[in-house]
Protein backbone atom coordinates (compact mmCIF):
# COMPACT_ATOMS: atom_id res chain seq x y z
CA UNK A 1 0.00 0.00 0.00
CA UNK A 2 1.34 3.51 -0.99
CA UNK A 3 2.23 5.52 2.00
CA UNK A 4 0.50 9.25 2.20
CA UNK A 5 2.82 12.23 1.30
CA UNK A 6 3.81 14.58 3.99
CA UNK A 7 2.52 18.00 3.89
CA UNK A 8 3.11 21.32 5.55
CA UNK A 9 0.76 24.52 5.65
CA UNK A 10 2.23 27.66 4.47
CA UNK A 11 3.85 29.86 6.93
CA UNK A 12 2.58 32.98 7.29
CA UNK A 13 4.49 34.92 5.66
CA UNK A 14 4.59 32.92 2.23
CA UNK A 15 0.42 32.95 2.15
CA UNK A 16 0.53 36.09 0.15
CA UNK A 17 2.89 34.53 -2.45
CA UNK A 18 0.90 32.12 -4.53
CA UNK A 19 -2.14 34.49 -4.35
CA UNK A 20 -0.29 37.34 -6.20
CA UNK A 21 1.83 35.39 -8.14
CA UNK A 22 0.58 36.14 -12.16
CA UNK A 23 1.12 34.25 -15.41
CA UNK A 24 4.16 36.87 -16.18
CA UNK A 25 5.23 36.94 -12.93
CA UNK A 26 6.22 35.63 -9.14
CA UNK A 27 7.75 36.63 -5.78
CA UNK A 28 11.25 35.36 -6.44
CA UNK A 29 15.12 35.83 -5.12
CA UNK A 30 18.08 34.65 -6.26
CA UNK A 31 21.26 33.83 -4.37
CA UNK A 32 24.40 32.77 -6.57
CA UNK A 33 28.69 31.94 -5.88
CA UNK A 34 31.15 31.69 -8.47
CA UNK A 35 33.94 28.89 -8.06
CA UNK A 36 37.06 29.40 -9.82
CA UNK A 37 36.68 26.95 -12.05
CA UNK A 38 33.77 26.12 -14.46
CA UNK A 39 31.32 23.83 -13.36
CA UNK A 40 31.14 20.55 -13.62
CA UNK A 41 27.17 20.14 -14.34
CA UNK A 42 27.10 16.69 -13.35
CA UNK A 43 28.80 16.62 -10.23
CA UNK A 44 26.64 19.78 -9.34
CA UNK A 45 23.63 17.68 -10.31
CA UNK A 46 24.27 15.19 -8.18
CA UNK A 47 25.16 17.56 -4.72
CA UNK A 48 21.53 18.53 -5.41
CA UNK A 49 20.52 15.33 -4.94
CA UNK A 50 22.52 14.43 -1.97
CA UNK A 51 21.24 17.39 -0.33
CA UNK A 52 17.60 16.69 -1.16
CA UNK A 53 18.00 13.87 0.94
CA UNK A 54 18.64 15.47 3.90
CA UNK A 55 16.70 18.64 3.23
CA UNK A 56 12.81 18.26 3.66
CA UNK A 57 12.44 22.17 2.38
CA UNK A 58 13.90 21.06 -1.27
CA UNK A 59 11.34 18.58 -1.72
CA UNK A 60 7.82 20.26 -1.48
CA UNK A 61 5.61 20.81 -4.38
CA UNK A 62 3.33 23.62 -4.09
CA UNK A 63 -0.60 22.57 -4.02
CA UNK A 64 -3.77 24.06 -3.96
CA UNK A 65 -6.43 22.89 -1.28
CA UNK A 66 -9.57 24.53 -0.86
CA UNK A 67 -9.16 27.10 1.85
CA UNK A 68 -5.33 27.59 1.51
CA UNK A 69 -2.52 26.36 -0.61
CA UNK A 70 0.09 23.92 0.85
CA UNK A 71 3.29 22.29 0.18
CA UNK A 72 3.59 18.25 -0.02
CA UNK A 73 6.56 16.36 -0.45
CA UNK A 74 7.62 15.17 -3.50
CA UNK A 75 9.91 12.94 -5.43
CA UNK A 76 9.78 14.75 -8.68
CA UNK A 77 13.70 14.74 -9.86
CA UNK A 78 14.81 18.44 -9.96
CA UNK A 79 17.18 18.76 -13.13
CA UNK A 80 19.51 21.67 -13.22
CA UNK A 81 19.44 23.75 -16.05
CA UNK A 82 21.97 26.54 -17.63
CA UNK A 83 21.43 29.90 -16.54
CA UNK A 84 18.72 32.07 -18.62
CA UNK A 85 19.43 34.97 -19.99
CA UNK A 86 17.82 37.39 -17.34
CA UNK A 87 17.77 36.43 -13.29
CA UNK A 88 14.62 35.45 -11.58
CA UNK A 89 12.13 34.63 -14.24
CA UNK A 90 8.90 33.46 -13.26
CA UNK A 91 8.39 30.31 -10.95
CA UNK A 92 5.83 27.59 -11.40
CA UNK A 93 3.55 27.19 -14.18
CA UNK A 94 -0.28 28.03 -14.40
CA UNK A 95 -1.06 24.40 -12.56
CA UNK A 96 1.51 25.14 -10.23
CA UNK A 97 3.58 21.81 -11.36
CA UNK A 98 6.64 23.05 -10.88
CA UNK A 99 9.37 22.74 -7.76
CA UNK A 100 9.24 26.36 -5.67
CA UNK A 101 13.05 26.67 -6.88
CA UNK A 102 15.31 26.10 -9.60
CA UNK A 103 19.27 25.58 -9.93
CA UNK A 104 21.14 27.02 -12.66
CA UNK A 105 24.85 27.57 -13.57
CA UNK A 106 27.10 29.33 -16.43
CA UNK A 107 30.66 28.76 -16.74
CA UNK A 108 31.95 29.02 -12.87
CA UNK A 109 28.78 30.11 -11.39
CA UNK A 110 26.01 28.09 -9.46
CA UNK A 111 22.99 30.21 -8.50
CA UNK A 112 19.62 29.14 -6.94
CA UNK A 113 16.32 30.82 -7.26
CA UNK A 114 13.23 30.29 -4.66
CA UNK A 115 9.83 31.42 -5.18
CA UNK A 116 9.31 33.52 -1.70
CA UNK A 117 6.76 31.11 -0.34
CA UNK A 118 9.15 28.57 0.05
CA UNK A 119 11.96 30.39 2.35
CA UNK A 120 13.16 34.00 3.29
CA UNK A 121 16.91 34.98 2.36
CA UNK A 122 18.66 33.04 5.24
CA UNK A 123 16.92 29.83 4.53
CA UNK A 124 17.98 30.09 1.03
CA UNK A 125 21.57 30.87 1.86
CA UNK A 126 21.54 27.76 3.58
CA UNK A 127 20.59 25.67 0.70
CA UNK A 128 23.40 27.57 -1.21
CA UNK A 129 25.88 26.90 1.05
CA UNK A 130 25.27 22.84 2.08
CA UNK A 131 24.79 22.45 -1.74
CA UNK A 132 28.23 24.03 -2.23
CA UNK A 133 29.57 21.76 0.30
CA UNK A 134 28.51 18.77 -1.16
CA UNK A 135 29.67 19.77 -4.62
CA UNK A 136 33.32 20.68 -3.33
CA UNK A 137 33.23 17.63 -1.62
CA UNK A 138 32.53 15.63 -4.90
CA UNK A 139 34.87 17.67 -7.13
CA UNK A 140 37.84 18.00 -4.98
CA UNK A 141 37.48 15.88 -1.97
CA UNK A 142 37.16 17.78 0.72
CA UNK A 143 36.31 16.79 4.19
CA UNK A 144 33.41 19.81 4.69
CA UNK A 145 33.41 20.24 8.76
CA UNK A 146 30.63 20.71 10.68
CA UNK A 147 30.31 24.92 10.49
CA UNK A 148 27.63 27.51 11.53
CA UNK A 149 24.37 26.80 9.64
CA UNK A 150 25.50 24.80 6.63
CA UNK A 151 23.87 21.36 6.61
CA UNK A 152 25.95 18.50 5.98
CA UNK A 153 24.00 15.03 4.04
CA UNK A 154 25.14 13.31 6.96
CA UNK A 155 23.85 15.27 9.99
CA UNK A 156 20.75 14.81 11.94
CA UNK A 157 17.42 16.26 10.98
CA UNK A 158 15.32 18.49 13.40
CA UNK A 159 11.99 18.80 12.67
CA UNK A 160 12.87 22.47 13.86
CA UNK A 161 13.86 22.95 10.54
CA UNK A 162 10.30 22.85 8.83
CA UNK A 163 8.25 24.82 11.65
CA UNK A 164 6.49 27.82 11.02
CA UNK A 165 8.00 30.15 13.67
CA UNK A 166 5.83 32.95 13.78
CA UNK A 167 3.33 30.79 15.53
CA UNK A 168 5.38 29.72 17.36
CA UNK A 169 6.70 32.95 19.05
CA UNK A 170 3.64 35.48 18.80
CA UNK A 171 2.62 36.28 21.87
CA UNK A 172 -0.44 38.25 21.01
CA UNK A 173 -0.21 41.52 23.96
CA UNK A 174 -1.59 43.66 20.37
CA UNK A 175 -1.65 43.84 16.93
CA UNK A 176 0.24 46.88 14.76
CA UNK A 177 -1.81 48.83 12.72
CA UNK A 178 -0.81 48.02 8.80
CA UNK A 179 -1.81 52.22 8.11
CA UNK A 180 1.23 53.94 6.18
CA UNK A 181 1.40 56.97 3.29
CA UNK A 182 2.05 55.73 0.30
CA UNK A 183 5.38 56.10 -0.45
CA UNK A 184 6.82 57.56 -3.94
CA UNK A 185 7.48 55.30 -7.09
CA UNK A 186 9.93 55.85 -9.23
CA UNK A 187 8.26 55.74 -13.43
CA UNK A 188 9.61 54.62 -16.60
CA UNK A 189 9.77 52.65 -19.38
CA UNK A 190 9.06 49.45 -18.30
CA UNK A 191 10.51 46.33 -19.32
CA UNK A 192 9.46 43.04 -20.74
CA UNK A 193 8.29 40.77 -18.44
CA UNK A 194 10.68 38.24 -19.18
CA UNK A 195 13.26 40.77 -18.66
CA UNK A 196 15.00 42.37 -15.12
CA UNK A 197 17.60 44.72 -15.73
CA UNK A 198 20.57 43.88 -13.07
CA UNK A 199 23.61 46.13 -12.19
CA UNK A 200 26.32 45.05 -9.36
CA UNK A 201 28.42 47.43 -7.79
CA UNK A 202 31.22 45.95 -6.16
CA UNK A 203 32.59 47.79 -3.34
CA UNK A 204 35.46 47.31 -0.64
CA UNK A 205 33.62 46.51 2.68
CA UNK A 206 36.28 48.37 4.80
CA UNK A 207 36.06 51.44 3.01
CA UNK A 208 32.08 51.30 3.22
CA UNK A 209 32.27 50.86 6.76
CA UNK A 210 34.87 53.60 7.19
CA UNK A 211 32.45 55.74 5.50
CA UNK A 212 29.40 54.55 7.82
CA UNK A 213 31.14 55.14 10.99
CA UNK A 214 31.92 58.79 9.90
CA UNK A 215 28.17 59.23 10.56
CA UNK A 216 27.48 56.91 13.34
CA UNK A 217 25.64 54.52 11.59
CA UNK A 218 25.54 51.09 10.52
CA UNK A 219 26.34 49.39 6.61
CA UNK A 220 22.90 48.73 6.24
CA UNK A 221 21.76 52.60 7.82
CA UNK A 222 24.30 54.15 5.49
CA UNK A 223 22.85 52.05 2.34
CA UNK A 224 19.23 53.13 3.03
CA UNK A 225 20.48 56.54 3.60
CA UNK A 226 22.23 56.71 0.23
CA UNK A 227 19.08 54.83 -1.37
CA UNK A 228 15.96 57.29 -0.05
CA UNK A 229 18.56 60.39 -0.92
CA UNK A 230 18.43 59.01 -4.74
CA UNK A 231 15.07 58.20 -5.26
CA UNK A 232 13.98 61.91 -3.32
CA UNK A 233 16.41 63.40 -6.02
CA UNK A 234 14.54 61.58 -8.84
CA UNK A 235 11.31 62.87 -7.10
CA UNK A 236 12.79 66.19 -7.08
CA UNK A 237 13.24 65.78 -11.13
CA UNK A 238 9.97 64.50 -11.86
CA UNK A 239 8.24 65.99 -14.71
CA UNK A 240 5.06 65.90 -12.46
CA UNK A 241 5.74 67.22 -9.00
CA UNK A 242 4.91 65.09 -6.09
CA UNK A 243 5.80 65.02 -2.80
CA UNK A 244 5.57 61.45 -1.27
CA UNK A 245 7.14 59.96 1.38
CA UNK A 246 10.48 58.19 0.29
CA UNK A 247 10.89 54.73 2.43
CA UNK A 248 12.87 51.55 1.62
CA UNK A 249 11.58 49.01 2.89
CA UNK A 250 14.31 46.91 5.19
CA UNK A 251 13.75 42.74 6.03
CA UNK A 252 14.55 42.23 9.43
CA UNK A 253 16.19 38.72 9.95
CA UNK A 254 14.03 37.34 13.42
CA UNK A 255 16.42 34.53 14.05
CA UNK A 256 17.90 37.14 15.52
CA UNK A 257 15.79 37.65 18.33
CA UNK A 258 14.12 34.27 18.71
CA UNK A 259 16.12 31.00 18.88
CA UNK A 260 14.68 29.36 15.44
CA UNK A 261 16.11 26.83 13.45
CA UNK A 262 13.49 27.08 10.78
CA UNK A 263 14.69 27.41 7.24
CA UNK A 264 11.32 28.70 6.43
CA UNK A 265 10.33 32.03 5.91
CA UNK A 266 10.99 34.17 8.97
CA UNK A 267 11.71 37.87 8.56
CA UNK A 268 9.50 40.77 8.95
CA UNK A 269 9.45 43.91 7.20
CA UNK A 270 10.08 48.10 8.60
CA UNK A 271 9.97 51.36 6.10
CA UNK A 272 12.60 54.09 7.70
CA UNK A 273 11.92 56.94 5.17
CA UNK A 274 11.88 60.66 4.66
CA UNK A 275 8.76 62.87 4.55
CA UNK A 276 9.77 66.01 2.12
CA UNK A 277 6.66 67.94 2.91
CA UNK A 278 8.14 68.89 5.91
CA UNK A 279 11.40 70.91 3.62
CA UNK A 280 14.51 69.44 2.47
CA UNK A 281 16.84 67.34 3.79
CA UNK A 282 20.37 67.03 4.12
CA UNK A 283 22.22 63.75 4.13
CA UNK A 284 23.28 63.97 7.04
CA UNK A 285 19.87 64.36 8.49
CA UNK A 286 18.63 62.04 6.22
CA UNK A 287 20.95 58.74 8.04
CA UNK A 288 19.54 60.63 10.95
CA UNK A 289 16.06 59.42 10.20
CA UNK A 290 17.30 55.91 8.87
CA UNK A 291 19.10 55.30 12.29
CA UNK A 292 16.63 56.51 15.03
CA UNK A 293 13.79 54.55 12.84
CA UNK A 294 15.84 51.67 12.94
CA UNK A 295 17.02 51.84 16.19
CA UNK A 296 13.43 52.37 17.65
CA UNK A 297 11.43 49.99 15.57
CA UNK A 298 13.81 47.00 14.90
CA UNK A 299 13.17 45.68 18.48
CA UNK A 300 11.35 42.54 19.71
CA UNK A 301 8.23 43.90 21.38
CA UNK A 302 7.45 45.93 18.05
CA UNK A 303 7.99 43.68 15.72
CA UNK A 304 5.94 40.98 17.79
CA UNK A 305 3.18 43.06 17.50
CA UNK A 306 3.14 43.25 13.75
CA UNK A 307 3.44 39.52 13.71
CA UNK A 308 0.63 39.35 15.48
CA UNK A 309 -1.36 41.24 13.90
CA UNK A 310 -0.18 39.24 10.06
CA UNK A 311 -1.19 36.02 12.23
CA UNK A 312 -4.81 37.32 13.42
CA UNK A 313 -5.79 37.62 9.70
CA UNK A 314 -5.07 33.97 9.18
CA UNK A 315 -6.13 32.53 12.92
CA UNK A 316 -10.16 35.11 11.98
CA UNK A 317 -12.44 31.56 12.21
CA UNK A 318 -14.23 33.38 9.17
CA UNK A 319 -11.56 34.14 6.99
CA UNK A 320 -10.35 30.32 7.70
CA UNK A 321 -13.40 28.83 5.83
CA UNK A 322 -13.45 31.38 3.15
CA UNK A 323 -12.58 29.07 -0.24
CA UNK A 324 -9.31 29.55 -1.73
CA UNK A 325 -10.56 31.41 -4.50
CA UNK A 326 -12.04 34.13 -2.47
CA UNK A 327 -9.10 34.50 -0.76
CA UNK A 328 -6.79 34.96 -3.16
CA UNK A 329 -8.83 37.61 -4.68
CA UNK A 330 -8.80 39.27 -1.04
CA UNK A 331 -5.25 38.52 -0.57
CA UNK A 332 -4.34 40.38 -4.44
CA UNK A 333 -6.28 43.34 -3.05
CA UNK A 334 -4.48 43.58 0.54
CA UNK A 335 -1.23 42.83 -1.34
CA UNK A 336 -2.21 46.23 -3.86
CA UNK A 337 -3.07 48.08 -0.50
CA UNK A 338 -0.10 47.40 1.75
CA UNK A 339 2.64 45.84 -0.36
CA UNK A 340 4.60 47.17 -3.03
CA UNK A 341 2.46 50.61 -2.55
CA UNK A 342 3.87 51.63 0.89
CA UNK A 343 7.02 51.80 -0.40
CA UNK A 344 9.62 53.17 -2.57
CA UNK A 345 12.24 50.22 -3.04
CA UNK A 346 13.50 47.26 -0.83
CA UNK A 347 17.18 46.82 1.09
CA UNK A 348 17.82 43.26 1.60
CA UNK A 349 21.32 42.70 3.53
CA UNK A 350 22.47 39.15 3.78
CA UNK A 351 25.73 40.72 6.13
CA UNK A 352 28.80 38.57 6.01
CA UNK A 353 28.86 34.81 4.28
CA UNK A 354 31.74 33.10 6.28
CA UNK A 355 32.58 30.01 5.00
CA UNK A 356 35.41 27.44 5.99
CA UNK A 357 38.35 27.11 4.86
CA UNK A 358 37.86 23.78 2.89
CA UNK A 359 35.10 25.57 1.05
CA UNK A 360 36.47 29.01 0.92
CA UNK A 361 39.31 28.47 -1.07
CA UNK A 362 37.18 27.02 -4.11
CA UNK A 363 34.52 29.93 -4.08
CA UNK A 364 35.74 33.93 -5.22
CA UNK A 365 32.33 35.89 -4.36
CA UNK A 366 28.97 35.45 -3.24
CA UNK A 367 25.38 37.50 -4.20
CA UNK A 368 22.28 38.31 -3.25
CA UNK A 369 19.75 39.20 -5.79
CA UNK A 370 15.75 40.23 -5.63
CA UNK A 371 13.40 39.49 -8.51
CA UNK A 372 11.90 42.16 -10.47
CA UNK A 373 9.27 43.38 -8.33
CA UNK A 374 5.36 43.89 -9.69
CA UNK A 375 5.39 47.52 -10.18
CA UNK A 376 9.05 47.19 -11.40
CA UNK A 377 10.38 49.61 -9.28
CA UNK A 378 14.11 49.30 -8.59
CA UNK A 379 15.04 47.22 -5.64
CA UNK A 380 18.28 46.30 -4.05
CA UNK A 381 20.11 43.69 -2.18
CA UNK A 382 23.75 42.83 -0.94
CA UNK A 383 25.73 40.49 0.77
CA UNK A 384 29.60 40.63 1.95
CA UNK A 385 32.28 38.37 0.92
CA UNK A 386 36.28 38.10 1.20
CA UNK A 387 36.51 41.57 1.83
CA UNK A 388 33.92 42.79 -0.45
CA UNK A 389 30.46 43.83 -0.77
CA UNK A 390 28.26 43.02 -3.88
CA UNK A 391 25.20 44.77 -4.37
CA UNK A 392 22.44 44.37 -6.75
CA UNK A 393 20.38 46.44 -8.20
CA UNK A 394 17.55 45.02 -10.14
CA UNK A 395 14.50 46.87 -11.84
CA UNK A 396 11.87 45.79 -14.60
CA UNK A 397 12.81 49.64 -15.96
CA UNK A 398 14.81 50.92 -19.21
CA UNK A 399 15.45 54.12 -17.20
CA UNK A 400 18.33 54.21 -14.36
CA UNK A 401 18.33 56.98 -12.97
CA UNK A 402 18.24 55.83 -9.41
CA UNK A 403 20.74 53.15 -9.80
CA UNK A 404 23.07 56.30 -11.02
CA UNK A 405 22.02 58.64 -8.68
CA UNK A 406 23.34 55.90 -5.72
CA UNK A 407 26.66 54.72 -7.19
CA UNK A 408 27.47 58.76 -8.03
CA UNK A 409 26.80 59.42 -4.24
CA UNK A 410 28.96 56.50 -3.27
CA UNK A 411 31.97 57.89 -5.60
CA UNK A 412 31.75 61.26 -4.20
CA UNK A 413 31.68 60.18 -0.71
CA UNK A 414 35.11 58.61 -1.27
CA UNK A 415 34.00 54.72 -1.74
CA UNK A 416 35.46 52.81 -4.71
CA UNK A 417 32.81 50.99 -7.17
CA UNK A 418 33.26 48.63 -9.94
CA UNK A 419 30.16 48.36 -11.67
CA UNK A 420 28.73 45.32 -13.81
CA UNK A 421 25.54 44.94 -15.94
CA UNK A 422 23.43 42.75 -17.68
CA UNK A 423 22.34 45.30 -20.14
CA UNK A 424 23.81 45.57 -23.58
Amino acid sequence: MKQPKNWYRLDNAAKIYPAVRTRKWSGNFRLSLNFNEKVEPELLQQALDDVRKRIVNLNLELKPGLFWYFFEETDRPVPIQPERQSPCGRIGGVDNKEMPYRVTYYNNRFAIELFHALADGTGGLIFLKSIAARYIELRYGEKIPEFQDIILCDSEYSPEEMEDAFKRYAKFRTLKSRSELKGYHFKGTVLPSDQTSVITGIIPFAKLHEKSKEYNVTATEFIVSVMIKAFMECQEKSKIRVEKPVKVSVPVNLRKLYPSKTLRNFALYINPGIEPRYGEFTFEEITEEVHHFMRMNNKEKYLNAIMCKNLSDEFNPIIRVIPLFIKNIALFTAFKMYGETLVSSTFSNLGKVDLPPEMARHIERVEFMLGRFMAGMPSAAAASYNGNLYINWTSGFAEKDVEKGFFTSLIKMGIPVKIESNLI
